[in-house]
């Protein structure tokens, strides 16, 4: 990193993430805006020096009305700075700030004796000093914000003009410099504001997945064996059986809470849950590796649908339905397995169900596989790409 760099890194808070909907940012943001706020209400005190020498000024009124306004334009800036919560990119307040100390410069130094101007406008530079910082931290490091500090400097040399002395100098300088440290604490607590925001949000992304573990943990290892027990114990009643088997699709259904909208693996949890909630004992086997394409998932789908409906119709009240689904980069494998009456399919005619969807899956680049017997049970198998 150039020279450049390094300064620009230092100085331009610009390039710090306003992350305005992060609260501690928020937080930092008021924070500087009140900071120097407060310090250009703590100025105003200043004002009231010179009035110790009314009688030796031409115009003290002039003094007194500086005092009034400085106080009264502290106090609006007090305001507007709580009401927006924030001095950055308030440019309008920054230019108006300055606008306001050129005034005061201005008509301060028709209260003295040109010859006094230097000792009566000492007062005014702690009013004066506190506009630089107010552009550094509502407008940063740009070229007009550099020409209104100009702006400030040359104003400040006009007015006390002609008492010039070494002191000038260092009242110049002093504009040049407080700009340059504004810029210089607005972007360090900028900086460490957003730092601070993006580890306390990984820290919140962490604690959340660490509670998902768990309670995907807990769900795996305590509640679906109990489920999947029930579901697989003859001693209990069909629909004690059916009901948990229900339970253990949501519960699988939940464990896969991660998956996308619409994505394959809650679509055919979603299959398997309608199925189930028709009365089908039903045991789903899901993993997803890589989501296949949707033509070919909308195409499997749509044949495993129409192989759950025959089991449901055909394999009786009793039969347990297994639906085993893959997605890998490889291809997709989708299989329904019923312990139900089975068929002869070579006696078996047409139209009774199970071959009504099979043209789209051949179309889709897939393949399939009917196979059943009396007695046997009922296997489709449905892989893409075609084998």
């Amino acid at each position: 990193m150039g020279l450049t760099e390094r300064v620009r890194a230092a100085l331009d808070w610009s390039r710090i993430p306003d992350e305005s909907g992060e609260e501690i940012v928020r937080a930092n943001e008021q924070r500087l805006a009140r900071m120097v706020a407060y310090v250009r209400l703590a100025t105003v005190p200043f004002l009231a020096v010179p009035l110790v020498q009314w009688r030796d000024l031409p115009r003290p009124w002039i003094v007194l009305l500086a005092l009034l306004a400085a106080a009264a334009w502290a106090l609006f800036v007090l305001r507007r700075v709580r009401r927006n919560d924030g001095l950055r990119d308030d440019q309008l307040l920054a230019f108006a700030d300055v606008a306001f100390c050129v005034a005061l410069m201005a008509a301060g130094s028709r209260a003295a004796l040109p010859e006094q101007r230097n000792a009566v406008l000492t007062e005014l530079v702690p009013v004066s000093l506190v506009s630089p910082v107010v552009l550094a931290f509502a407008v940063g490091l740009r070229w007009r914000a550099a020409a209104a500090v100009a702006l400030l400097g040359a104003t400040w040399a006009a007015s006390v003009w002609p008492d010039v002395s070494q002191k000038l100098g260092s009242d110049l300088l002093g504009f040049v410099v407080w700009y340059i440290a504004g810029l210089a604490v607005a972007t360090l607590m900028r900086g460490m504001a957003a730092q601070t925001a993006a580890a306390v949000a990984h820290a919140r992304r962490l604690d959340l997945a660490l509670h998902r573990e768990g309670f995907r943990r807990s769900l795996h290892d305590g509640v679906l064996p109990i489920f999947d027990g029930i579901a697989l114990d003859e001693r209990v009643g069909r629909d004690t059986r059916r009901a948990a088997r229900r339970g253990a699709i949501r519960a699988r259904a939940l464990l896969s809470a991660d998956a996308p909208a619409g994505g394959f693996e809650a679509r055919v949890f979603d299959l398997a849950a309608t199925f189930a909630d028709l009365g089908l004992l039903l045991f789903p086997r899901v993993y997803v590796h890589e989501e296949p394409p949707p033509e070919v998932a909308a195409a499997l789908l749509s044949a495993a649908h129409e192989a759950l409906a025959n089991a449901l119709k055909y394999a009786g009240p009793d039969a347990e339905v297994v639906l085993f689904a893959e997605a890998t980069a490889d291809g997709v494998e989708i299989s329904v397995l019923d312990s139900g009456a089975g068929f002869d399919p070579a006696s078996t005619p047409r139209g009774r169900g199970y071959t009504s969807s099979l043209p789209a899956v051949t179309a889709a680049g897939a393949g399939w596989d009917v196979s059943s017997a009396p007695g046997q049970g009922t296997k489709v198998v449905l892989r893409w790409p075609a084998p």
